[in-house]
């Protein structure tokens, strides 16, 4: 009876410090993880939404963070040695983006189970064993960016 919560102890003990949090700055990832293996800056002409790429590991675990506006705005996890991320670690996971806030119940779909939170941030892992927790502002500049792109504005002519 012993092993299933000595079990969960270990997982959260040997993943919870790989976690990033939606709304962390640069620094704070740095200091998180360590410096980025790999860094992609999206501001080039072009492009709808100035975005940069930012990709840590640690702990077994990579871990590829969007930057928008300084803060982080999304987060995708994906273990190293391509074993699924299971429902308990994305719990924990949600916890650890959880601000103050809840996140609902799981909305099971053919390929992922995804989870929305009060303020309409979104998280979801996917039938590949990856998750990505998405904040509401990455969502928005989106939906903002789409519009522009299908009505045009002669504002400012």
């Amino acid at each position: 009876m012993r092993i299933a919560p000595l079990t969960l102890v270990f997982i959260f003990t040997t993943t919870c410090g790989a976690w990033a949090r939606i709304g962390e700055t640069p620094d704070q990832l740095v200091a998180r993880y360590g410096q980025p293996l790999n860094e992609t800056d999206q501001k080039a002409e072009g492009a709808k939404i100035s975005l940069a790429r930012v990709t840590f590991q640690k702990g077994g675990y990579q871990i590829d963070v969007t930057i928008s506006g300084g803060l982080s705005v999304q987060e995708a996890f994906k273990k190293i040695n391509n074993q699924p991320i299971t429902v308990e670690e994305a719990r924990l996971l949600l916890s650890a983006n959880a601000q103050g806030l809840e996140w609902s119940a799981p909305e099971k779909k053919a390929d992922a189970m995804i989870w929305t939170r009060d303020d309409n941030a979104v998280a979801q892992l996917s039938n590949d064993g990856s998750m990505i927790i998405r904040s509401r502002q990455l969502t928005a500049e989106e939906i903002t960016a789409k519009r522009l792109e299908q009505h045009p504005s002669l504002e400012g002519f």
